[in-house]
């Protein structure tokens, strides 16, 4: 195996320069300790989800920026903030990941002297030809290079050594391509064998794998590697020294680089060229004049100079680097130990949750705001419908994680900076100070809705643990003090994806606690008469196997199905019992048991292909187009030799209805136009992911874009309503259900069903 040896290349190459090289006094100013940390954690993101080493090396990357933090804060000056950062990357040890000097930014770059440019082909000591691709700035050469390669055949094969002039410096960007191009054309005619390019490899994230969670949904990181080149001879089949030339503003071919590692070549660089200029890169400002090269992509094939020159100064005079090249070309090469480029193989790590860090040192607290930053930032699929500025968020809440005096303040500055997201599958868990304040743990044994204002009963999971509860209650108090109060308490640490899911789960929350815990709610009922009720949060509440019957006929010859009870193994069942009715009512208010799938087959007399549009986030160095980009598939209809439903269907749905409970809408949507029925629902679908910081704390999040399969949006607007309705807290007292009543109406009545409209109430 050809190993990359790094920190052994700047040596050869003689191109380490110090931080205080790299820095030169300009007029920009310091950015302020805030902007300096708000930059490092972009640049800390860039490499943590982008740079290659991290995918296989043992590189504590957290420690790095947790060193690096307080150097930072304190610099006082350019040179001292340069040297902070550089010390963090170099913990990479790579030289193609640096911060730039101010002569290798593009716009000083041009003002550097070149090498005064010859004719496309010359000889030097009679027998030495000399190819200066430099000439492709005159239209005559470009088209000879372009299309007549092969007129430069007579003269390589009377040549005894060969120099290539690569030199770019001083040149536009658009001719240093267009001769990177005729090298291409003509280097069969150097080769007197066949040269193996090896491909350029580079991380693919297709949406954020979980932390904590098994991997499933697609989401996935890998190690991608472009397909290698295997170029044919078109010489004369004979062996002669080839010397490219090279400068600091040249692209370090992989083709050049394979054949100087086989030893079929030499390279000569005049002024720094490092890694970088072979592999894909991207750029991070920090302020101040400063920017980072990033490495995005590497090949596996050291950069090794045979020798290297000091940059020009001026552009006339000797061109002491072509006299060296002449002084190669009468020196046989130096041949190649080995002809293995393989890398080591991607080894994917979750990140560190510190869990004993219930109240991390301040460092760390910054690592959990710049972690909790960079992957919203990069793979948040929703992001473009946020009502504030996902970017800004990062100079927002670093004093909230700076200045949080204990862990209860870490803990709650998590809590608020997740509530941003707005995404009703935005959750909290594993830190004991979210647990007391109910933004985790165990949930009630009983369900709350928001009805005419009021937080109402709808459902008791487990009557043995809130004994005297009924449904139809009204809570009025917690523990003695009024449940609005702790509602408005959680406000800023909660977050759903519109309004009307939010409340319910600010109720849901409210009542929330640590497993085994008890609490006292203090309950109205239809008469009026208040009481004290005491239950207790346990996770057996909701093992219990349902009450009722998963289904079952109403009047009118319509059936009625329950998806919060139905199982998969029942749904054949259910559809031969039901098979001739003329209608079918499927409640979705709560969360189904992956029935959708069994279902639909049933369903589709619209023979449709598709039932819903997926996008994730990707992030890949193979184009600048990719970087950011989104990999999009249609979902396709489960199948099934089933018999057809053909009577009416209609769905009842609120804000219950989130994620599966939506998809499963999606389904029967498209396969026979089901009606939703009820208020909208909760706008939170595709499937989710986790990330996980310091303090042992997992914040759930969704890692999919969904759509309706006609590309109308889901997420924070949920399903829409044809009809209308909601219960009201007299038919709730009373044992009616005023939205399944509404159905029933709806389906006895004639006509067609009105349009879906904005009913987010």
């Amino acid at each position: 195996m050809l190993r990359t040896l790094l920190t052994s290349l700047t040596l050869v190459l003689g191109l380490v320069a110090s931080t205080a090289s790299a820095v030169e006094p300009t007029n920009a100013p310091l950015p302020s300790r805030e902007e300096r940390l708000d930059r490092l954690a972009r640049l800390w993101g860039q490499v943590r989800y982008r740079h290659p080493y991290l995918a296989y090396k043992d590189i504590d990357w957290d420690a790095a920026l947790v060193a690096a933090i307080p150097r930072v804060e304190e610099a006082r000056d350019k040179v001292a903030y340069a040297a902070a950062v550089q010390d963090m990357l170099d913990v990479l040890r790579d030289p193609a990941t640096r911060i730039l000097r101010p002569d290798e930014q593009q716009e000083s770059a041009q003002k550097t002297p070149a090498a005064p440019a010859r004719e496309l082909r010359s000889w030097e000591a009679k027998d030495v030809l000399v190819l200066d691709l430099r000439a492709v700035k005159t239209p005559a050469n470009l088209s000879t290079l372009r299309n007549r390669p092969e007129e430069l055949r007579p003269d390589i094969s009377k040549a005894k050594a060969v120099i290539v002039d690569l030199r770019a410096r001083g040149m536009e960007e658009h001719t240093a391509w267009a001769m990177h191009d005729a090298f291409g054309n003509i280097l069969p005619f150097l080769l007197s064998q066949e040269l193996q390019v090896p491909g350029e490899r580079s991380v693919y994230h297709s949406g954020y794998r979980p932390q904590s969670r098994p991997t499933a949904s697609g989401y996935s990181t890998s190690l991608l590697t472009t397909a290698g080149e295997l170029i044919s001879p078109k010489g004369d089949g004979k062996a002669r020294p080839v010397i490219f030339l090279l400068d600091d503003a040249s692209y370090a071919d992989p083709r050049i680089l394979t054949m100087k590692a086989l030893g079929v070549a030499q390279i000569i660089t005049e002024g720094r060229l490092d890694d970088g200029a072979a592999v894909q890169q991207t750029q991070v400002e920090l302020g101040a004049g400063l920017k980072v090269a990033v490495r995005l992509s590497e090949l596996g094939i050291p950069m090794r100079a045979d020798a290297v020159l000091p940059k020009r100064a001026r552009s006339e005079g000797k061109d002491e680097t072509l006299q060296k090249a002449l002084e190669l070309a009468r020196k046989p090469a130096k041949k190649a130990k080995t002809r293995e480029f393989d890398l080591p193989p991607a080894r994917w790590q979750a990140d560190r949750k510190y869990e004993d860090m219930l109240y991390p040192k301040r460092e760390y607290r910054l690592l959990a705001l710049f972690r909790l930053w960079n992957v919203i930032q990069l793979f948040y699929p929703y992001k473009h419908l946020l009502d504030r500025d996902w970017d800004g968020a990062l100079l927002t809440f670093l004093p909230k994680f700076d200045k949080a005096k204990d862990a209860a303040e870490y803990a709650l500055a998590v809590a608020e900076m997740s509530a941003l997201i707005q995404d009703g599958h935005t959750t909290l868990r594993g830190h004991p100070e979210l647990e007391k304040r109910g933004l985790s743990g165990m949930n009630a044994p009983f369900e709350l809705m928001e009805i005419e204002g009021k937080p109402v009963v709808v459902n008791i999971w487990d009557e043995a643990a809130a004994p005297g509860l009924a449904r139809g209650q009204v809570i009025e108090t917690l523990d003695g003090k009024p449940l609005s109060e702790r509602i408005e308490t959680l406000r800023p640490y909660v977050t759903a994806s519109h309004p009307v899911h939010l409340r319910h789960k600010l109720l849901a929350r409210a009542l929330a606690g640590p497993e085994g815990s008890q609490a006292t709610v203090g309950v109205r009922d239809a008469t009026g008469q208040l009481k004290q009720v005491r239950f207790t949060r346990s996770m057996k509440s909701f093992q219990k196997p349902p009450q009722g019957e998963a289904w079952r006929m109403l009047g009118d010859n319509i059936g009625y199905v329950d998806l919060t009870r139905l199982q998969v193994s029942e749904v054949e069942a259910m559809f031969g019992k039901l098979k001739n009715t003329r209608a079918l009512v499927f409640d979705m208010r709560g969360y189904p048991n992956g029935t959708a799938w069994a279902i639909a087959p049933y369903l589709n007399t619209r023979k449709a292909r598709y039932a819903a549009v997926f996008e994730r986030n990707v992030i890949s160095a193979v184009s600048k187009e990719e970087a950011n980009g989104r990999f999009k598939f249609f979902q396709e209809l489960p199948k099934a030799n089933v018999t057809l439903y053909r009577g009416r269907t209609v769905m009842l749905i609120d804000e219950r209805a989130i994620s599966q409970s939506e998809h499963s809408g999606l389904f029967f949507e498209v396969a026979n136009g089901t009606t939703f029925i009820g208020s909208p629902s909760a706008g939170a679908n595709g499937d989710i992911t986790d990330l996980v910081l310091p303090g042992g704390i997992s914040l759930i999040f969704t890692g999919h874009d969904v759509r309706h399969v006609d590309g109308r949006q889901l997420q924070r607007m949920g399903l829409r309503p044809q009809v209308f309705v909601r219960p009201t807290l007299a038919g709730i007292q009373a044992g009616r259900d005023e939205v399944l009543d509404k159905a029933l109406e709806f389906l006895k009545a004639s006509g067609s069903p009105a349009v879906a409209g904005d009913s987010v109430r």
